[in-house]
Parts: structure tokens; C-alpha cells; sequence
């Protein structure tokens, strides 16, 4: 089972980084060297160490790099926790800091020195331009830094990385040779703190600079302490050179994929604008108030009669809640089923368990909380009204089971939309050039659900999975057209209690839904980016 586990996790991880990676587009062969460089680093022999050896380094040195994965917010806290160290000695501190260039140091003091407001400062720095990264991750660290008495140095510039390590160098140096006895702390790329990279660059320029290196969750220390059976947080490469395991590798490609998703969709949606305007944080530890607090968003922004008591009943697990997931799914008796959900795991995949309201989150983004709470408001609304209707059953008649997944597709996808309303999806138009393309099963069953042709015979040579795909199609697109008559064609007439919820889940249901929203419609030339 342990191996099974593990096999399961390295799907998962193959996946996000995948992903993560395909995100980025082209990268550039220095990039690429970086990269490498980590890996080859990152597979050298280690032992075990502990929070003293780590704190006895990082007070003894002139020097101490901290490892940026810059969308992940698990990293900064770790951060803080080593800055509250060096700030417990009586030595002056700097915290240098990647995110902000050199040329703009004197916004930076106007900053820190209570002369310029957080918006005057981000504007002046060219923030959002230049970094674009989540404030709210850094702006802890000034924080800190106002708090201990810390001075904030920035030490970026423009051009390639090598440019820019050097760069660095040369300003940690310079500030060494001005202030000797200076503790400073660098937080920086975690491709920038390899030991050939800017600590040897510093070493060169000021030989017997005492520097400890502080990487974070590197990929393969994970998969190699996996391997030994070990699950120590903190290891070490030598005296001076850690790793610090806070989380495993794909929650940190999952943060990656959720901010290239995000600014690729719609530049100036930003996840913490949300929190700071409606009061509430997605990413915390109140997982639960936070996602009941977006369901009762929601029905109300959709005018759907669902009490709070009625939407009360759930449970949400994310990945640290994966093994008790993984028991729940080991218990199903259907061997199809089973499979089903162990490669929705696999691809990274959010979804509901059959039968239970109980949800597994991949991770807390805005997009995921309110897909679930879509699925999670569907279910509410069919065990609430319970006109004479079976539950909804997974694999005991293939239509039933399309039905019901295209149309938790649908509510999931039109309730995401609500809260992001910049997400996109695949329409008819796209998938067509797909299937002319490549020819793939899914896309043209999916075609021919969304053609009216019928469901029974569309969906009889699938397996569970491929029909959990050609609903993920289906839905998001009919979720995209109930959005768009809902809230931008002015349609009255509709309304998505009485003509959606209110039909249930069945065959005869999707039909319906499917006439509703598509006869009359030029949908087979919108394209994805037409609305």
C-alpha cells in the first residue's frame, strides 16, 4: 500500500510540474542550466539535521541565503521564521531582498521610514510591472523588518540571470566592505542560492565570508528521503548548506500553475485584492468557514433558496488530508470506481466523493474553493428539494452517470465563473480544430453530446474516466452559456432555480438543459476568448 502511495504521489507531482512548466512557454537555455545546476545539487548525499545546527549556522555567518519559490506562500513563512532567529542577536541586520531593484533603494527607506503608503510605494517601484509576484507574501517581510529594526536592500537589477547573480554579488560584497560586521539575509530565487551561483560569486570578491545556504522542499530530497523511509524537516548537505521540507514538491508547482493561470486569463485579477476587499482569506487554516462563506456567496449572487444549515453539511480535504481520502476510496467496492478516483488524484484533480459530501481540494485557490462549492451547492439543492428522485449513483447506468457528471461540470464551472468571471474554457469551436487534429475519443463524443445526438450511444464504448472527461467538456461549456444568458444577455425569462436546479440530474434532466441553452444558439462558432 505504502508503494502504491508513493507511485500515486509521483503521478501527482509529474503532472503539476508538467503543467507548471508547459505554463512558462519557451524558456531560455540559461534557465535551462540553472535548473540542471539545482538538480545535480539537489542529488548529493545528505544526512539528517535539526533546527539548533540550523539556527548555530544562520547566527554564525556574515551571510545567510533563504530559497524563494516565489508563488508559494509556505516558503515566506519559512522565511520569517529564520529572519525572528537573526533578529533574537544584538548584531545590525539586512534583509536584501530579490523582488525589488537596486535602482529604487531610496522608495524603499521612503518606505520603511513611514514617508510613503503601501500603494505610493508598490506604484513607485514599478511592482506589478517588474515583479508581479504576490505582495502579500513580501510584505510580511517589511513588516518584520519595521518590527526588529532590520534595514531592507534590494538587490536586483535588469538582465539575465547570470546579470543579475553577479549584480548581487557585487552590492552584498560592497555592503560587507562598508559594514563588516553586518548580518545580512538574503532572499532570493531558489536557482540563485545553488552553491555556485551567488555564494561562490560573493566568495570570490570577499574570501572568508562565513555564508549558509537555505534551500526549501528541493524535489528530488523529497523523493530520496520517500525512498529511505526518512521524513526529517530540516537535512543537511553540509555545515553551512540545509534544506528545509515543509511541504511536498507538487504543492509548490500547484502555487506555480495557479498564478500563471491567473495572470494569463486576466493580469489585474489578483486573489489578495479579493481578500483584502471582502474580508476574507481562502488560503488559511479556516478551510472550513472560508468555503461555507463562498457557498453563502454564492446562492445569494445566484439567487438560489439553500440555507446556511443546509450548506453546513460537508467535510473538505485537501493534500494533507490524502490518506484519509484514499482510505474512503479503498472502501468502495467497485473496482472501476476505485480507479476512477485514484486517477483523479493522479492528474490533480478536485472532486466530490459519490454519495458523501465529502470533497477533496488539490489546493485552496479561488478557482478550485468555488468549483467545489458549485458541486457542493448542486448536491445541497437535489437532497433539499428530493422531488420522488433516486440518489445520484455513480457506475450503475452509464447515461445516469454522464448526466450527472456533465451537470456537476456545469454548476461547478458556472459558480467558479461568479468569482472569477475570466476563467475560460474549451468551446465547441476549439474543440472541433482538437478533434481534426488528433482524432481523440473524448473530444469527439463530446461533440456529439453537445450536437443533441444520444447520450446512451455516445458514451457506450467509454470507460468511467473518459466519460469524466467528455463531461468536464460538456459541462464547462453549457456552465459558460448559463453564465452568459444569466448575467449578460439580459434574459429574464431564466432563471437558474426554476430552469436548472429545479430539473435534477437525470437523463431526461440533461436534455432539457441541453435545449434550454443551446437550440437557437450559434454555438458551434464562439470561440473560447469570444466572450
Amino acid at each position: 500500500m505504502k508503494e502504491q502511495l508513493n507511485d500515486l504521489r509521483r503521478k501527482i507531482y509529474r503532472n503539476l510540474k508538467q503543467k507548471a512548466y508547459s505554463l512558462e512557454g519557451s524558456v531560455s537555455e540559461e534557465l535551462k542550466s540553472y535548473r540542471e545546476d539545482q538538480l545535480s545539487y539537489s542529488q548529493r548525499p545528505f544526512s539528517s539535521s535539526n533546527i539548533e545546527d540550523l539556527k548555530k549556522s544562520v547566527l554564525t555567518s556574515n551571510v545567510v541565503y533563504l530559497g524563494d519559490f516565489h508563488t508559494f506562500d509556505q516558503n515566506i513563512r519559512n522565511v520569517l521564521r529564520i529572519l525572528r532567529v537573526a533578529a533574537q542577536e544584538n548584531r545590525k541586520c539586512i534583509i536584501a531582498l530579490e523582488m525589488v531593484d537596486a535602482k529604487f533603494q531610496y522608495c524603499i527607506d521612503a518606505y520603511m521610514e513611514g514617508h510613503l503608503t503601501e500603494l505610493e510605494f508598490l506604484e513607485s517601484v514599478q511592482y506589478h510591472e517588474s515583479w508581479r509576484f504576490p505582495w502579500t507574501h513580501y510584505k510580511l517581510i517589511f513588516e518584520l523588518a519595521k518590527e526588529t529594526g532590520a534595514r531592507i536592500l534590494g538587490i536586483n537589477t535588469t538582465g539575465g540571470l547570470t546579470e543579475r547573480d553577479v549584480f548581487a554579488a557585487n552590492v552584498l560584497a560592497q555592503t560587507l566592505e562598508k559594514e563588516p560586521s553586518t548580518h545580512i539575509l538574503v532572499v532570493y530565487g531558489e536557482l540563485h542560492i545553488s552553491p555556485n551561483k551567488i555564494p561562490k560569486l560573493l566568495s570570490s570578491r570577499r574570501p572568508g565570508t562565513i555564508q549558509t545556504i537555505v534551500h526549501q522542499n528541493l524535489d528530488e530530497v523529497y523523493w530520496t528521503m520517500k525512498e529511505e523511509s526518512a521524513n526529517d524537516p530540516i537535512i543537511a548537505f553540509s555545515e553551512r548548506e540545509f534544506c528545509i521540507n515543509s511541504a511536498p514538491p507538487w504543492v509548490k508547482y500547484e502555487s506555480m500553475i495557479y498564478w500563471y493561470e491567473n495572470l494569463d486569463s486576466d493580469p489585474d485579477f489578483d486573489i489578495h485584492e479579493y481578500i483584502i476587499e471582502k474580508g476574507k482569506k481562502i488560503f488559511s487554516e479556516d478551510t472550513h468557514e472560508n468555503f461555507l462563506g463562498i457557498c453563502l456567496e454564492l446562492v445569494e449572487t445566484a439567487k438560489v433558496d439553500i440555507s446556511e444549515e443546509e450548506l453546513e453539511d460537508f467535510n473538505l480535504h485537501d493534500h494533507t488530508g490524502l490518506e484519509f481520502i484514499e482510505e474512503k476510496i479503498e472502501n468502495l467496492e467497485d473496482q472501476e470506481l476505485l480507479a476512477f478516483y485514484q486517477n483523479l488524484i493522479a492528474t490533480g484533480q478536485s472532486f466530490r466523493l459519490p454519495s458523501d459530501n465529502v470533497f477533496y481540494c488539490s489546493s485552496y485557490s479561488m478557482n478550485r474553493i468555488s468549483y467545489l462549492a458549485g458541486i457542493h451547492i448542486f448536491h445541497s439543492y437535489l437532497k433539499l428539494e428530493d422531488k420522488n428522485q433516486s440518489s445520484p449513483v455513480i457506475n450503475k447506468e452509464p447515461s445516469q452517470t454522464a448526466s450527472l457528471f456533465i451537470l456537476e461540470n456545469m454548476y461547478a464551472f458556472f459558480f467558479s465563473k461568479i468569482m472569477n468571471p475570466h476563467r475560460k474554457c474549451e468551446m465547441y469551436w476549439n474543440l472541433k480544430r482538437v478533434f481534426n487534429a488528433r482524432g481523440d475519443k473524448t473530444v469527439k463524443a463530446s461533440l456529439q453530446v453537445l450536437d443533441g445526438e444520444d447520450l446512451t450511444t455516445t458514451i457506450k464504448s467509454l470507460s468511467l474516466f473518459e466519460i469524466h472527461q467528455v463531461a468536464q467538456y460538456v459541462g464547462h461549456i453549457f456552465g459558460e452559456y448559463i453564465y452568459l444568458r444569466l448575467f449578460h444577455m439580459e434574459e429574464n425569462e431564466l432563471k437558474l432555480q426554476t430552469d436548472f436546479l429545479d430539473k435534477g440530474y437525470e437523463t431526461k434532466s440533461f436534455e432539457q438543459i441541453r435545449k434550454t441553452l443551446l437550440d437557437g444558439l450559434d454555438y458551434k462558432s464562439h470561440k473560447k476568448r469570444y466572450f
